[in-house]
């Protein structure tokens, strides 16, 4: 498995970990506590990925540049939660 697949599974695993348990939990659900909570979340994520896969020189290739596990994890991070934020948000009334 490719580093970049391993990557995309931490991101896809983390989301599922944040949307279906954690924040649910924030009662009530707001969007300032979702906010705060969502980048508690990819601090944590991110410094996990940074962990895993910094300091070794490996250049991941996204959208026709080579970037670090960490630029590739924000951004893809970035990408696959817009969807699920908008669907939360919309079902705990905090988006129109």
């Amino acid at each position: 498995m490719t580093p970049e697949v391993k990557i995309l599974l931490i991101n896809a695993a983390g989301l599922v970990l944040a949307y279906g348990l954690l924040y649910p939990l924030l009662l009530p659900v707001t969007l300032r506590r979702l906010v705060l909570a969502d980048l508690a979340f990819t601090v944590a994520l991110v410094g996990g990925v940074a962990a895993l896969f910094g300091g070794g020189g490996l250049r991941m290739w996204l959208f026709g540049l080579h970037v670090s596990p960490v630029v590739f994890c924000v951004i893809t991070l970035m990408a696959m939660e817009m969807p699920v934020f908008a669907w939360f948000a919309k079902k705990h009334g905090l988006l129109p």
